[in-house]
């Protein structure tokens, strides 16, 4: 007999990503047959499909099939522009007290093996040169032409900064512990240069309690962060160091600034930033200061502000995924110092969703991040150091991680929580009748679905996405 079954059916759809300051519980009722789940208790090593679904990361394969002896402290990808229409890539680490490059072979030559040990470096590329500091007291800055068998100091007298940026055909530092409220420039065109006429340097609040933290160059201007106590970011004007356009420091906003250089980058026409507080768009910080509703990390605040361990996230990487759409930082949990969490913004959607790497699973403890080419398909990739001496490619099509040549890795789980759904108030009852579950199938592997009911043991369900004809 037609209508018969007088059973509501519901299609839960999702509408946002991971978000921790949220309720365990959703009471909305179902709009016609569809309800919305507005955020995920927990989302690990997943990114999203453009209607929302969850989609669990690829795998890594490892780039050197040999370790290096200490950890990598740091990753960048070095191109050099020949004069023949050519150029030539090379990857450069920071390892143990070493640096070495890596000619897209796999194997790390060292470049210079005199360093101080475990230090944060950073990296920039300016004149034909990679220019490398860290935030040693006792190391000076070095230089690379892409072709010598060894670094060198680099030239002109620099101060001994942690840090570099170029801006307006300028090389501009800071970082120098002596003097940690200074910002140093060069003469135009030379980043070897910086006694002589139209190099310079600017004092940013010196004795305000805190120290710049970080540079980049943004719409013209360079931004220049400071912390990490009182916490600032300021903008310097101009064009030259005398004239009409003169340089110029400008105040921008107090309260808000960064933890470190590398956590700094750029994603579309805007800047992100790690800070103590929180994750933050610089477009967000200019229009609301330091309003806690407006940060990049509000829907995960409390989990970045008590799960993190913030004595080393002064150490804290950030790359923009462009590929994917995701913002990515690293962080260690609370309790220990190993980096084996990925912080995952994807800015595709507004507002944006947030997912954890590596939170709940063997996922790959990143120590750094970097965006590398590969050259064969002028894809730009996720690539990570870890303290074992490894460098991986991240996000690949394989579902295992430290794959070296066509071996076997680790396995991984992905894995989201929804918030327990009412399916409307309390006060009324409803019976569930049976569920179902739409997946496109990606491998031969098994999906697993658990589910609890009021105060019930929860149940599991495993369902084969591999197998053979769907319609025997």
């Amino acid at each position: 007999m037609p209508g018969t079954d007088q059973l509501q059916k519901v299609v839960l759809s999702f509408g946002g990503g991971w978000a921790t300051d949220f309720g365990p519980s959703f009471i909305a009722a179902a709009q016609g047959n569809n309800l919305t789940v507005p955020y995920f208790m927990r989302a690990d090593n997943v990114t999203y499909e453009l209607d929302g679904s969850p989609h669990k990361i690829g795998g890594s394969q490892v780039l050197n099939a040999n370790a290096t002896a200490g950890a990598i402290a740091g990753l960048y990808d070095f191109w050099l522009q020949g004069t023949a229409g050519t150029e030539t890539q090379k990857r450069v680490i920071f390892e143990g007290t070493r640096i070495a490059k890596d000619d897209v072979d796999g194997v790390w030559d060292t470049l210079t093996s005199a360093q101080e040990n475990a230090k944060e470096p950073s990296f920039e590329t300016f004149d034909a040169l990679c220019i490398m500091a860290t935030d040693s007291t006792v190391d000076v800055p070095r230089s690379w032409d892409g072709t010598a068998a060894s670094t060198s100091a680099l030239a002109g007298s620099p101060p001994n900064f942690a840090f570099s940026r170029a801006h307006k055909n300028r090389l501009w530092a800071a970082g120098n512990a002596a003097l940690p409220s200074r910002l140093y420039y060069t003469v135009s065109l030379d980043p070897e240069d910086w006694t002589g006429s139209g190099s310079g340097s600017i004092d940013i609040d010196p004795d305000d309690g805190d120290r710049i933290t970080g540079l980049i160059s943004h719409r013209n201007e360079l931004i220049v962060f400071k912390g990490p106590n009182r916490l600032s970011i300021h903008r310097i004007t101009g064009s030259a160091p005398t004239g009409t356009d003169a340089f110029a420091r400008v105040p921008f906003v107090v309260g808000v600034g960064s933890f470190n250089h590398n956590s700094i980058f750029r994603i579309n026409d805007d800047i992100v930033f790690a800070s103590p507080r929180g994750l933050h768009s610089l477009a967000a910080t200019a229009a609301y200061g330091d309003y806690v509703e407006a940060f990049l990390s509000r829907p995960i605040l409390q989990f970045y502000q008590d799960e993190l361990n913030h004595n080393v996230l002064t150490r804290m990487w950030g790359v923009n995924y462009q590929a994917k759409g995701l913002a990515v930082w690293n962080a260690p949990r609370s309790g220990g110092s190993v980096y084996n969490n990925y912080l995952v913004y994807d800015y595709r959607f507004q507002p944006g969703r947030w997912a954890s790497w590596g939170v709940n699973s063997t996922y790959v403890n990143p120590n750094c991040l970097a965006i590398v080419q590969i050259p064969s398909t002028r894809r730009h990739r996720l690539f990570c150091g870890t303290t074992a001496g490894y460098v991986h490619e991240l996000d690949r099509a394989v579902r295992s991680t430290g794959v070296v040549g066509s071996g076997s890795g680790t396995a991984y789980t992905g894995d989201v929580l929804t918030p327990f759904l009412n399916f409307g108030t309390s006060a009324i009852g409803k019976n569930a009748h049976r569920g179902f579950w739409s997946l496109l199938p990606k491998g031969a592997f098994n999906f697993t679905f658990s589910y609890t009911r009021d105060n019930l043991a929860a149940q599991e369900v495993t369902i084969p996405q591999g197998g053979g004809d769907t319609l025997a």
